[in-house]
C-alpha cells in the first residue's frame, strides 16, 4: 500500500509542474538522488562483502555483530531498490511529459 501511495505521490508531483524549465529541474534533481543510491548500495555491498569474505582469510573474527551488519546491509539494499523504483517511474513519467511538452511545442508552431 505504501508503494502505492509514493507512486501517487509522484504522479501528483509531476502534474504540480507547470513549465518545461520546472520538469528539466525535478529531472536533474531525481537523476541525482538516483545515482546517490545506486552508490550508496555498491558501498553497501562491498561492506557485505568484505564481511562475509574477510573471516576467510583470518583477517576478522566471524561473529554475531558481523551476521547482524549483514542482515542490515541486505535490509538497506532491499529498502534502496524499492525507493529506487519509485524513483525511477517518477523519472519515466516525467520524461514522458517533458517529450509530450516538446511535441505540444513542434504542433503549436
Amino acid at each position: 500500500m505504501k508503494d502505492f501511495k509514493d507512486l501517487v505521490d509522484a504522479l501528483e508531483n509531476i502534474q504540480s509542474l507547470e513549465s518545461k524549465e520546472q520538469k528539466e529541474t525535478r529531472l536533474k534533481s531525481l537523476k541525482r538522488e538516483i545515482l546517490k543510491l545506486e552508490i550508496a548500495v555498491i558501498v553497501i555491498g562491498l561492506i557485505i562483502l568484505s564481511l562475509i569474505v574477510l573471516p576467510f582469510f583470518s583477517i576478522l573474527s566471524f561473529s554475531f555483530t558481523s551476521v547482524l551488519a549483514i542482515l542490515g546491509g541486505v535490509a538497506l539494499i532491499v529498502k534502496a531498490f524499492k525507493d529506487g523504483d519509485t524513483l525511477e517511474t517518477e523519472k519515466y513519467f516525467l520524461l514522458i511529459s517533458i517529450s509530450n511538452d516538446k511535441t505540444q511545442d513542434k504542433d503549436g508552431e
